[in-house]
C-alpha cells in the first residue's frame, strides 16, 4: 500500500518567507515571541498537525484518520481494531487466500479525525461516503518520523502588549497545534527553551532558539530517509498523463482528477484492487452506475482520436447480459460503448443501434469458454480509435483484434459519460486519452501496479 509523502520543509519556507519578514519578534523573559504569521508558527503547525495521510489496512483515504478502537468486518470476518498492533490480524485475513476480492467495512458508528485534530461521528456507510466526496485533499504536514518535539515543552502566551496572560504546559502535538490555530492577530507566544526534538527517529538534539529551532527542523527534513529530497506535494509518479482527459483510480472515491464532476449513488462501495491495495478499486451491483459531466477538456466528437484504459473483474457469469463498463450515451444520440456481451466478451461499439461492422469484439475471449466464467482474475482492456474509425482491441497487454468501423461516427455533441451500466463486478485505473495509444503505451499502462493515487500533479 502507498503512503503519502508529507510536504517538505522548503515548501512552507518558501510560501511564508515574505509574511515572516514583515513579521519583528519581541523579547520577554530571554525568549522571542512569535505571532500568527510568524514563519517559525507556519512551520510548527505542520509539524504538529494531525498526519491524516498515514494510510493503512483500515484506513486508505488522505482525507481523515480513523478513530481507534473501531470495529470492522474483513471478509466477513468481525475484528476490533484497538490499536496499529491490530492492523497485522486484519492482514492475516486478507493473506488467507490469493483467490478472493479482499473486502473491509466498518462497523458504526465509526470516529474519523481530521488534520486539525477535529472530530465526527459517522453513523453509516452511506454517511462516510458523502464526508469522503466532499474532501479537499491539500495536506501540509511534516513528518514526525523526521521531526519530532519531545514534550512536555512550556510555552508562554502575551497579549497586544506583550504581557504575558498564560502559562501554558503541554504534553502533546495536538496541544501546541491548537494554541497555534487559535492565535488572534493581536496574540503572541514564546517557547521556553531548551527543548527536545528526535530527528530521524534516532537522534536526539536540544535546541535553545527560535532560530536553532528553525534550523533543526530544516535540517531534520532535509536529511530524513523517509522523505524525498525534492519539494513534492503530490505521489503521483505522473505516468502517460500527456492528452489524458479522464482519470479515475477509484481510490475509496469517485473523483475523477482531471476535474470532471462525478454523480454516484449512495451505497457506492469499494473493493481491494489486483495488488490487493484495500478499497482502491470499485464495486458494481448491477443497479449502479456514475454519470461523468461533460467538459469542454474532455469532450470526445467526431474527427477526435480516442483511447480507454481500464481493470475489470466479472462477478457475473451470465453470458447473454449485456454490461457497459464505459459509454458515451444519451438516448439515440451518436456515441460508443466499451462493454462485455456474449460469454462476458469484451467489445466496442458505436451507438445508436450499431450493426455489426460497427463494433470490433475480443474474439480469442469468446472462443475460450474458461474466461466466460472468469471471476478470480482481474484483466485489462485498452480501446483505440484513430480519426478514421480504425479501432484496436488489448487485453492483457496483447493485440487482439483491428477493425475498421464503417461509416463510424461518436457524435457531434459533447455527451455525459457513464460507468458500470448494468455492470455486475469491479473496475479500476479508469483512464480516456485523446490520442491512440501506442502498443508500448499500452504494455507500460499493462505493467502499472495498482493505482491508488488521491491527486495527478
Amino acid at each position: 500500500m502507498k503512503s503519502y509523502i508529507k510536504i517538505a520543509i522548503y515548501i512552507l519556507l518558501a510560501s511564508f518567507i515574505t509574511i515572516a519578514c514583515q513579521d519583528d519578534s519581541v523579547t520577554e523573559n530571554n525568549n522571542d515571541a512569535l505571532g500568527p504569521t510568524s514563519q517559525l508558527t507556519a512551520i510548527l503547525t505542520a509539524l504538529t498537525a494531525n498526519e491524516s495521510t498515514e494510510i493503512n489496512v483500515i484506513d486508505s483515504t488522505a482525507c481523515f484518520n480513523i478513530k481507534l478502537p473501531v470495529g470492522v468486518v474483513a471478509n466477513g470476518q468481525q475484528i476490533t481494531v484497538s490499536s496499529e498492533n491490530d492492523y497485522a490480524a486484519v492482514e492475516a485475513v486478507f493473506n488467507q487466500s490469493n483467490d478472493d476480492i479482499d473486502q473491509l467495512t466498518y462497523v458504526y458508528p465509526i470516529t474519523v479525525v481530521y488534520a486539525n485534530y477535529s472530530e465526527f461521528e459517522v453513523g453509516s456507510e452511506q454517511e462516510y461516503n458523502t464526508i469522503l466526496n466532499a474532501c479537499n485533499f491539500n495536506p501540509q504536514y511534516i513528518s514526525s518520523n523526521c521531526v519530532a518535539i519531545n514534550f512536555p515543552i512550556t510555552v508562554f502566551g502575551y497579549n497586544s502588549g506583550f504581557q504575558m496572560e498564560n502559562t501554558y504546559e503541554l504534553t502533546t502535538d495536538a496541544e501546541l497545534y491548537n494554541i497555534l490555530l487559535n492565535l488572534s492577530a493581536n496574540e503572541y507566544y514564546a517557547i521556553s527553551y531548551p527543548i527536545t526534538l528526535t530527528l530521524n527517529g534516532q537522534q536526539m538534539i536540544t535546541v535553545n532558539s527560535n532560530t536553532e529551532l528553525e534550523q533543526a527542523i530544516v535540517n531534520g527534513v532535509t536529511n530524513c530517509s523517509n522523505e524525498p529530497t525534492e519539494p513534492v506535494g503530490c505521489q503521483n509518479p505522473g505516468v502517460l498523463t500527456q492528452d489524458l482527459v479522464i482519470y479515475m483510480p477509484f481510490s475509496n472515491n469517485v473523483y475523477d482528477l482531471k476535474g470532471a464532476a462525478v454523480t454516484a449513488p449512495a451505497d457506492t462501495t469499494f473493493v481491494a484492487d489486483r495488488n490487493n491495495n484495500a478499497k482502491c478499486a470499485i464495486s458494481f451491483n448491477g443497479s449502479q452506475s456514475l454519470q461523468i459531466a461533460s467538459t469542454a477538456a474532455n469532450a470526445l466528437v467526431d474527427g477526435d482520436e480516442l483511447s480507454i484504459s481500464l481493470w475489470f473483474r466479472m462477478q457475473n457469469t451470465v453470458g447473454g447480459d449485456f454490461e457497459a463498463l464505459f459509454s458515451k450515451s444519451n438516448n439515440n444520440a451518436a456515441g460508443f460503448y466499451l462493454a462485455v456481451y456474449d460469454g462476458n466478451t469484451p467489445m466496442f461499439g458505436l451507438t445508436p443501434n450499431a450493426p455489426q461492422y460497427n463494433q470490433i469484439w475480443d474474439d480469442n475471449w469468446n472462443q475460450d469458454p474458461d474466461l466466460w466464467q472468469d471471476t478470480t482474475n482481474w484483466h485489462h482492456l485498452v480501446i483505440t480509435l484513430n480519426v478514421n474509425y480504425e479501432a484496436k482491441l488489448y487485453r492483457d497487454g496483447i493485440l487482439q483484434n483491428t477493425e475498421a468501423l464503417i461509416n463510424g461516427a461518436i457524435g457531434t455533441d459533447a455527451l455525459a459519460y457513464f460507468i458500470g451500466q448494468d455492470f455486475t463486478g469491479y473496475l479500476d485505473d479508469l483512464r480516456v486519452y485523446k490520442k491512440v495509444l501506442s502498443a508500448t503505451e499500452v504494455q507500460t499502462l499493462f505493467e502499472l501496479e495498482g493505482d491508488c493515487n488521491t491527486c495527478l500533479e
